[in-house]
């Protein structure tokens, strides 16, 4: 299947997913929560993901991310924590309004996973992932 063929359903699924999270503070825990969720929830495989930096990385993630900012779907707020900033995202109302089926990929179980996901602190669901999908790394 395409790449542009999956563009749609990651749109909704971002939406989707903001929609019933209500929010997620910061860029690598965004990208860890949709990992995560692929690998350990059966949520749909819209991304791949490739080692970077902090782990897994999905450049299709953040791509979907910056269009769906651009369109005004979702909102990204800049919030200042001392030395450094983090991204805030949230629905914004126009991304409601075109919303097609609010519970199309994700269960009320899986989102009630994903929602602890989303409250615990970066550092402990990236030493997670890095425990468990990147050994190698932490043995080096």
């Amino acid at each position: 299947m395409q790449d542009e063929d999956y563009s749609g359903s990651r749109k909704e699924f971002i939406l989707e997913l903001l929609s019933r999270l209500g929010k997620i503070e910061g860029r690598t825990k965004l990208q860890k929560i949709v990992f995560l969720g692929q690998m350990e929830l059966g949520l749909p495989k819209l991304f791949e993901f490739d080692k970077y930096h902090y782990g897994p990385y999905s450049w299709e993630l953040t791509e979907t991310i910056e269009d769906l900012i651009s369109t005004g779907q979702i909102k990204e707020e800049r919030e200042s924590c001392g030395d450094y900033i983090t991204y805030v995202y949230r629905l914004s109302d126009f991304g409601l309004t075109v919303m097609e089926k609010p519970d199309r990929y994700i269960s009320e179980e899986k989102i009630e996973t994903l929602k602890k996901l989303s409250e615990l602190p970066r550092s402990t669901i990236i030493e997670y992932v890095y425990r468990k999908y990147l050994p190698e790394r932490l043995a080096a």
